[in-house]
């Protein structure tokens, strides 16, 4: 899809239609069930990202955004994107929001989530409590995968 993006869009000089191009075909495709298939390991992240990467260096060239190689960080603000994993970071902790919320209709996950409750009134507390996990198989379950990122942001 992006080769297709490429091939048609090389006139463009709108960041708009650009983005939008990229946004319909080819992310949608990156962040198809984000929230259950999240890859963990290195190889695996660096494979999606270099999709992105390869669209913002074709969107610095085309729409003529000044930036040293290997940084798209202008491209990434011209076109008002963020990177895939801070989208999948989003998207995972917007989901176990909606579940503890009760917007998203679930009972067998949610009665998988732990909580902790202080004995003491404490301040900084993890919300979750992430039983400890012997593999990475076990580890990067979504549930768990969304209450340790819980537990490291302030987003919950």
């Amino acid at each position: 899809m992006l080769g297709f993006i490429k091939r048609i869009s090389s006139e463009f000089n709108m960041c708009s239609s650009l983005k939008a191009l990229y946004c319909a075909f080819v992310r949608s495709h990156l962040e198809y069930g984000v929230v259950i298939w999240d890859p963990q390991n290195l190889r695996d992240s660096c494979q999606i990202e270099r999709v992105q990467r390869k669209f913002l260096k074709y969107a610095s060239f085309v729409l003529r955004i000044d930036c040293l190689p290997h940084d798209y960080t202008p491209v990434l603000e011209k076109l008002n994107l963020e990177t895939l994993s801070t989208r999948k970071t989003k998207a995972n902790l917007v989901f176990l929001s909606k579940l503890l919320s009760g917007e998203v209709d679930a009972p067998d996950m949610l009665g998988r989530i732990n909580f902790n409750v202080p004995g003491a009134n404490f301040c900084n507390f993890p919300p979750f409590r992430v039983p400890f996990c012997a593999t990475n198989y076990l580890y990067n379950e979504p549930i768990l995968r969304m209450m340790t990122l819980a537990n490291g942001s302030n987003y919950i």
